[in-house]
């Protein structure tokens, strides 16, 4: 699985620039987001990249899943492909020589993905209502991932076409809808969830109109978050404003949020979404900021090797055991571990009573720690138990 941004002939068209950015120049108290409700929660990690998540007085649900095959969601998924597969067809067949071909074909993509976003926005609400199960949940976003995987094909294609401007700018501003812009942890779902061969664990955090979805593979930590309340495509673009332009304003707000510096930004014609894309010593980060708000309503990221970011820990004694809990920040990797447990039977772990996992002997499961207190609790089967509570 690639965790870089795909290289889209499309964006291009906007503009790209090189940037050092000047931590704190476009501080979070002096630039105010214009979306309703309160800007995002920016989680700080030391010595590495911050995180955003929805505002944690409208969190609505964290939850765990072990995704491995589903037979239904396999079927429902190939389904999916080969309806996105008919209209990828239907699109790259039309006309586009003529002004109203291209007008056409650039019509017929985005109707269909603005029913992809209307679903995504569905889905969250109905799973932030109770309505479903975390297993749908992921099951939709699977399958909403594998039709825009048609469509980002599509745009790739009509971005290397002879387009007018006008009809440039309007698949440009496809290529940032939040549904077509990369979502790594969702791809390791469809994996799971399609092939059976790679079983991944996942923590979703949701608020009405966010998502936040995170996962540890082996020593790597992918995470990837949704805040459609941040994306306002009518409104203005505060960044222009800027002295120094609106790319180096965008690069310095993305900056301040995540305290790392910047790789590049880009933007995107016809739009005031910005790209950001910062290398560190632990990985990657991107992330897309909507001029408007001036924040993130994108991003993905991974850190490598997970034992290298900085952690805390407390720990709690069994009859037998010693509990460990090395937690980072909210949403971040945490490693739970016991010792001195050699010749118990399994102890299963849970998270605020969520069984995330079971720990033979002195092993240890990596999972995410959720936003807010918590209390990890091990429990083998003889009814040894103890808990570690987390006041972060």
């Amino acid at each position: 699985m690639s965790l870089s941004r795909r290289s889209t002939t499309v964006a291009i068209v906007g503009f790209a620039l090189l940037v050092t950015a000047s931590v704190g120049a476009v501080g979070l108290a002096t630039a105010l987001s214009a979306a309703d409700g309160p800007p995002p929660e920016v989680i700080e990690s030391p010595n590495s990249t911050s995180y955003v998540a929805p505002d944690a007085a409208n969190l609505t649900r964290q939850e765990y899943e072990e995704v491995d095959l589903d037979v239904g969601a396999a079927m429902a998924t190939d389904a999916e492909r080969l309806q996105g597969r008919h209209d990828e067809l239907l699109i790259t067949d039309l006309e586009t020589e003529s002004s109203d071909g291209a007008r056409t074909t650039v019509g017929v993509l985005e109707a269909r993905v603005t029913t992809l976003e209307r679903r995504h926005e569905r889905v969250l609400q109905n799973y932030s209502d109770g309505d479903i199960s975390t297993e749908t949940l992921l099951t939709e976003l699977a399958r909403i991932e594998v039709a825009a995987r048609q469509y980002r094909g599509t745009i790739d294609q009509l971005g290397e076409a002879d387009l007018s401007g006008s009809l440039a700018e309007r698949v440009a501003a496809l290529s940032v809808e939040p549904t077509v812009l990369d979502q790594p942890v969702t791809e390791r779902v469809v994996r799971a969830k399609t092939t059976g061969t790679e079983s991944v664990q996942v923590y979703v955090g949701t608020a009405d109109d966010g998502i936040v979805a995170a996962t540890v593979i082996e020593d790597r930590y992918v995470r990837q978050a949704t805040l459609r309340g941040e994306r306002d495509p009518f409104g203005d673009d505060q960044f222009v404003e800027d002295s120094e332009g609106r790319a180096q304003a965008a690069s310095n707000r993305a900056s301040t949020i995540y305290s790392s510096q910047t790789d590049t930004v880009r933007g995107f014609a016809g739009t005031h979404v910005y790209e950001f894309r910062a290398n560190h010593s632990l990985g990657q980060v991107f992330a897309y900021l909507d001029g408007a708000t001036t924040n993130p309503f994108h991003e993905h990221q991974y850190k490598r090797p997970v034992v290298s970011i900085p952690a805390k820990t407390s720990s709690d004694t069994a009859e037998s055991f010693r509990l460990n809990v090395q937690y980072t920040n909210e949403t971040g990797p945490m490693a739970i571990f016991v010792t001195g447990a050699s010749g118990l039977s399994p102890i299963t772990i849970s998270i605020d009573g969520q069984q995330v996992g079971t720990i033979d002997g002195g092993g240890e499961i990596w999972t995410i720690q959720p936003m807010g207190e918590f209390t990890v609790t091990a429990e083998t089967e003889d009814d040894q138990s103890v808990s570690v509570q987390v006041s972060p």
